[in-house]
């Protein structure tokens, strides 16, 4: 579990890195935010698919000697999203009470309902077990090697 709670946390911090690096461009604006919404979705994602390849190329590699089942790797990607889910929340909920207060106000002046800050941790955790959940049936199908393989 140690290989899927490095990845699980650098997972985390990379979002949060990328969410500051947008703040600082001025993408959470009104006037901004639906032109460069794009963006940061095309950046999680491409953060989920380099995490994801890793922990179970890493997976593969430490724990499992280089040989390793598409089970095998399911698992290690499955643990990997269950570790990083509570992780991620905590990093957003941080980013959006202390790290930019603007935020909230930006969330709440958005379609997001009575409770912005929840809806968006709630949107959060959908999109981690949407996409955790692809990314575990795909990836290890492009990391599993069998003995044969391994020679």
């Amino acid at each position: 579990m140690r290989v899927e709670t490095k990845w699980a946390t650098l997972t985390s911090i990379a979002i949060l890195l990328w969410m500051l690096f947008a703040q600082a461009l001025g993408f959470y604006t009104l006037a901004r935010f639906s032109a460069t919404q794009w963006m940061g979705i095309i950046a999680s994602i491409s953060i989920y698919i380099i995490a994801y390849y890793m922990v179970t190329k890493q997976k593969r590699d430490l724990d499992f000697n280089g040989v390793m089942t598409w089970a095998e790797g399911f698992w290690a990607a499955a643990r990997m999203t269950l570790i990083y889910i509570p992780i991620s929340s905590l990093v957003l909920y941080i980013y959006i009470q202390y790290l930019n207060p603007g935020y909230k106000a930006f969330v709440a002046s958005s379609d997001f309902g009575k409770d912005p800050v929840n809806t968006f941790l709630m949107d959060n955790l959908s999109a981690s077990f949407l996409f955790g959940g692809l990314f575990c049936l795909v990836f290890p199908l492009f990391t599993r090697r069998s003995l044969q393989q391994k020679k």
